[in-house]
């Protein structure tokens, strides 16, 4: 199992076929702190409960915004602000969006588990 919280782009040679980005928005508003850490902890529990290898990553709210996000979580975090509601901690998982805020433990371990049998099945389909 690999954890590893990084706030760079992962090396060109990993291997690893799980990608977590955890956006933040303790960049803009300090207090929500406590829920990134919230965030990353089910993030590690899920990680360690399904054995899955991934690399997690901590995006600021203002680098998701300039483009390090898909244009479409963007367009919820925004709606999400525009009704009063903070989206953030969002949770990404190869890029899909899996919770906006504090996911539940069980809805990242089954994003992880999912995500991974698709990366397996591409890593297969290469090698033949």
């Amino acid at each position: 199992m690999r954890i590893n919280f990084l706030r760079n782009d992962p090396p060109e040679d990993s291997k690893v076929g799980v990608g977590v980005v955890i956006i933040s928005g303790s960049c803009c508003i300090p207090s929500m702190k406590p829920f990134d850490e919230q965030a990353q902890r089910i993030v590690q529990q899920a990680i360690a409960e399904t054995g899955v290898e991934a690399l997690v990553k901590l995006m600021p709210a203002t680098t998701a915004m300039i483009g390090g996000a898909p244009k479409a979580v963007m367009a919820k975090l925004i709606a999400e602000f525009q009704d009063g509601k903070l989206g953030v901690p969002a949770i990404l998982v190869n890029g899909k969006a899996i919770s906006y805020g504090v996911p539940q433990l069980e809805d990242m371990k089954n994003a992880l588990i999912e995500a991974s049998a698709v990366s397996q099945d591409k890593e297969e389909f290469r090698n033949e």
